[in-house]
């Protein structure tokens, strides 16, 4: 049990949030802003978030930052970009994620930050999830970075869009972490075969072909389901490990 883990309720949603170290001031001359991660969750909810507390807290304790960790009602509505038919089964994807940005910047986001300053956002999520960090990633510049673990790129018209996303390009440095399991693109099912490729090729897109953008493709071992929450885990700390603005 993680003591400083509080549970509230923001506009309809329930959201998970945890502080590690003390409060960022806005004037003490150091140039490092406070981390905020937004992680979208499903029905996982506060077990899975005390699993990436315990991960960071152990392997970079001294680290400072605010995770929010946001449940989903209807993972496949909340977190996808646009409609799309049904991978698997008969259930299709609505298409709300700009809903649920809507909900980030409108409530959640003001929120959190009520007593901060100096603030470097990054979206988190894994599967569907992953897919919707690097949605809002692209859609707006509120966002320092990105961590997208496990990603569905396989999504239909997905490649158009990052290549069309002008709001993908940055002035300042951002931070995208990317990672895949090494057998989530051995499947039949032809489309999510495409997973790889495509994450590769989100990578080019975003990192190697972005002067102010320090990334990563970091591959694992086993499925999609292999260990999801500690895969988020390094995710974050793969940031807070390289983030220095």
């Amino acid at each position: 049990m993680i003591d400083e883990l509080a549970t509230v309720t923001i506009h309809n949603k329930v959201c998970h949030i945890y502080r590690n170290g003390g409060r960022e001031k806005g004037n003490t001359g150091e140039k490092r802003r406070f981390p905020v991660f937004y992680w979208g969750i499903g029905g996982e909810g506060r077990e899975s978030v005390e699993t990436v507390v315990s991960y960071l807290r152990e392997h970079i304790p001294d680290a400072k930052f605010l995770l929010a960790a946001y449940e989903s009602e209807n993972w496949n509505d909340d977190f996808s970009p646009w409609a799309a038919p049904a991978v698997f089964g008969k259930e299709g994807f609505g298409g709300k994620a700009g809903d649920t940005l809507w909900w980030l910047t409108q409530y959640c986001i003001p929120y959190i930050e009520a007593k901060e300053s100096e603030i470097a956002r990054f979206p988190v999520g894994y599967s569907l999830a992953g897919l919707f960090s690097l949605w809002v990633y692209c859609e707006c510049n509120v966002f320092k970075g990105v961590v997208s673990c496990s990603g569905s790129l396989w999504y239909e018209g997905w490649l158009d869009y990052v290549h069309n996303a002008e709001a993908a390009c940055r002035d300042e440095k951002n931070y995208i972490y990317l990672s895949l399991g090494d057998k989530e693109e051995k499947t039949k099912n032809r489309l999510m075969s495409t997973v790889g490729d495509h994450t590769k090729k989100v990578y080019t897109m975003l990192c190697e072909n972005q002067k102010n953008v320090e990334g990563i493709l970091e591959w694992n071992q086993g499925g999609h389901f292999s260990e999801p929450d500690v895969r988020i885990a390094r995710g974050i700390y793969w940031i807070l490990k390289h983030f220095d603005v």
